[in-house]
């Protein structure tokens, strides 16, 4: 791999995990979605207990520099990546970034430990993907697109 690849997939991941945050932060602060997340009604009181204290800033650093890989592993499954075009493999990287990681995850920890009700997990998993489609959109663009002038 060449310092200007590497350069690139450094940068994919940044841009591409910043945005991507950038999305879901801007989503799961709308007020509509904060009420219905914590609402005590709907919620488990586990949830609403625990996720208020995790450190934020500490989180997203971590799902920005978690980024890195996910360019990483882009640019080494690029030529496996469904399309043909680069918004197409970008729209397949985010949804498998979805399916890889954000499903787990939801399932997992706030579901099966926190005990969060089914249909809000499927709120949360719902503002995830669009998260995932922006951070796989943008990595493509980075990695997969063709020199200017060029199709795709």
């Amino acid at each position: 791999m060449t310092k200007n690849r590497a350069v690139r997939i450094l940068v994919a991941g940044l841009v591409g995990g910043f945005i991507g945050n950038g999305v879901l932060g801007a989503l799961f602060s709308i007020s509509p979605i904060q009420s219905i997340l914590y609402n005590p009604e709907w919620q488990s009181q586990l949830f609403i207990e625990i996720t208020p204290k995790r450190n934020i800033p500490v989180s997203v650093a971590g799902l920005v520099l978690l980024s890195i890989i996910h360019a990483w592993l882009f640019n080494v499954l690029m030529p496996s990546i469904p399309g043909k075009i680069w918004f197409k493999k970008g729209l397949f990287w985010g949804l498998t970034i979805w399916l890889m990681y954000w499903l787990f995850q939801e399932w997992f920890i706030y579901n099966t430990l926190l005990g969060e009700p089914f249909l809000l997990n499927t709120l949360e998993l719902t503002i995830l993907l669009l998260g995932s489609l922006v951070e796989g959109i943008i990595i493509a663009f980075f990695l997969a697109r063709k020199p200017s002038g060029s199709a795709g």
